[in-house]
């Protein structure tokens, strides 16, 4: 019998699994603390998801309503926006137990229909880590249309970061 993954809204049991997670995806310069994660979580229970198999979290996605060209610095507590237009997605890791199985384009996609239905416009992100590639095959492209207070939030983050969107279908 094949056990398939399920995406769903993360729950706050989920978070240590998150932090782990967080910690086998990611170098340590860009190690968020668990304040962080968790007072994220408060903020935006309703943009945060987890991918399960058989009752066990193999990954998950953090994300938050936000304005085209604004970019959250690195560490930054965030809030929902009342203007949104945009599903800015700021953290999607995969245990490397899971690696491999398609699981970060699975959470991206059920991420932007969730945004479809409510009827945001578009999505952003920062890749880091090398990551450009893997977002440019979910359809992200290449911003460089910042102001200079959202080029200093984007340098915020470790190692080539760069801000990418994409538009959704209405």
């Amino acid at each position: 019998m094949t056990v398939e993954f399920i995406c769903r809204a993360m729950r706050l049991s989920d978070i240590a699994d998150v932090i782990r997670i967080q910690a086998e995806a990611y170098i340590d310069e860009i190690l968020e603390t668990d304040e962080v994660i968790l007072a994220r979580f408060a903020q935006t229970p309703d943009t945060s998801w987890v991918v399960e198999r058989a009752g066990e979290v193999c990954g998950y996605l953090v994300g938050y309503h936000s304005a085209l060209g604004e970019v959250s610095p690195w560490g930054s507590e965030f809030a929902h926006k009342p203007e949104s237009t945009a599903l800015y997605l700021h953290d999607l890791a995969i245990s490397k137990s899971a690696a491999g199985c398609g699981l970060g384009p699975l959470l991206v996609n059920h991420a932007l229909k969730e945004a479809q239905q409510r009827e945001l416009r578009a999505a952003a992100l920062v890749s880091v880590q090398n990551s450009k590639s893997f977002w440019q095959k979910l359809g992200f492209n290449e911003c460089d249309q910042l102001d200079k207070i959202q080029q200093h939030n984007l340098a915020s983050y470790s190692g080539p970061a760069i801000y990418m969107t994409r538009e959704l279908a209405g």
